[in-house]
């Protein structure tokens, strides 16, 4: 028997079977989406840190995407859980610790509420790191009280108030003494009751590249480098008044594994834009923005906070800009 007859439609089948391998390789290329580029924000929460922090006890918060700091840490049975106007202080003590970037606050000016009726709270004393920061007579109904404080009592670090009510005895541990709603820590002499009336401190929209600052702070935004990204871009202005912001990125950690590395830009005037080169770094890294906001009511708008990559057809050089440290 021939067997060539056979095998001569062969070389045929064969180029056929590798036409049909590669046209099936090239729709499962292109119907594949693409890895998603660097985001901002992709491995966890950012944080905002406040100059002068106003905190609210109140159960409906800011924004749930920032976590605001510092964060009240309060003694355990002394408190009740946060209620919609507040949370109550319990029994004959209660305190509450903070840990702040930075020290040095002048006053602070609490937002509270006595409780009334056939037991009422008519007195408070307070202190601070230890220090008496005096008595204060409480009057009916929801109320602010300004409270100086001693110079150099607020430092960096954990810092513990502890709240004293002369009129609750021992027994009297589960007894409700005060509902706080804000407490606001103050550097400047020429500040009213009004200044814990603030908004919001932060808003992020990073999905549409847009932060927006209304407070002096620290804003800290983690963000995931690979062999994709080529740079943070960013456009910025004030409104409303004058400021000064430095934008910092360096490597996320505790620095146990050495200096972290930092490259930093500068924003001054009213707007601008800025530019830093990341291509080459792959990793955890976090952008810090410290706004420092010198008119009351000023803010700081980022209209544009993006990741790019090489090849971003929006990618321009802003040679103009200057170099980062």
């Amino acid at each position: 028997m021939d067997y060539r007859q056979l095998l001569r439609p062969a070389p045929f089948l064969l180029i056929f079977l590798f036409a049909a391998v590669a046209v099936g390789d090239l729709v499962q290329k292109l119907t594949e989406e693409p890895p998603p580029p660097p985001e901002i924000a992709g491995i966890a929460i950012p944080r905002f840190e406040a100059l002068e922090p106003v905190i609210d006890f109140r159960l409906e918060g800011g924004d749930p995407a920032v976590e605001i700091l510092p964060i009240p840490e309060l003694g355990q049975g002394q408190w009740s859980a946060p209620k919609p106007q507040g949370v109550w202080t319990r029994g004959a003590v209660a305190d509450l610790r903070l840990e702040f970037a930075a020290g040095g606050h002048r006053h602070l000016i609490m937002e509270c509420l006595p409780t009334s009726g056939k037991r009422p709270v008519g007195s408070l004393r307070m202190t601070l790191n230890g220090l008496e920061l005096g008595v204060i007579d409480l009057v009916p109904g929801w109320h602010r009280y300004r409270i100086a404080l001693p110079e150099g009592a607020v430092h960096p670090g954990p810092n513990r108030v502890v709240l004293h009510f002369p009129d609750r005895g021992p027994a009297e541990r589960l007894r409700r003494a005060l509902l706080i709603r804000k407490l606001g820590w103050f550097f400047d002499d020429d500040l009213g009751v009004e200044d814990l009336d603030v908004p919001h401190p932060v808003s992020l929209a990073l999905d549409a590249e847009r932060v927006t600052i209304r407070r002096s702070g620290i804003l800290r935004l983690p963000i995931v480098l690979d062999d994709r990204t080529d740079a943070l871009q960013m456009r910025y202005r004030f409104s409303s008044g004058a400021g000064r912001a430095e934008l910092v990125v360096e490597k996320s950690g505790d620095g146990s594994e050495g200096p972290s590395e930092i490259l930093r830009a500068s924003m001054s005037g009213i707007s601008g834009r800025i530019r830093v080169p990341l291509h080459g770094r792959r990793g955890a890294y976090v952008v810090r923005i410290r706004a420092d906001l010198e008119t009351p009511g000023s803010q700081l708008l980022i209209s544009s906070l993006r990741l790019v990559e090489e090849g971003d057809p929006t990618r321009r050089p802003w040679a103009a800009n200057p170099p980062p440290n």
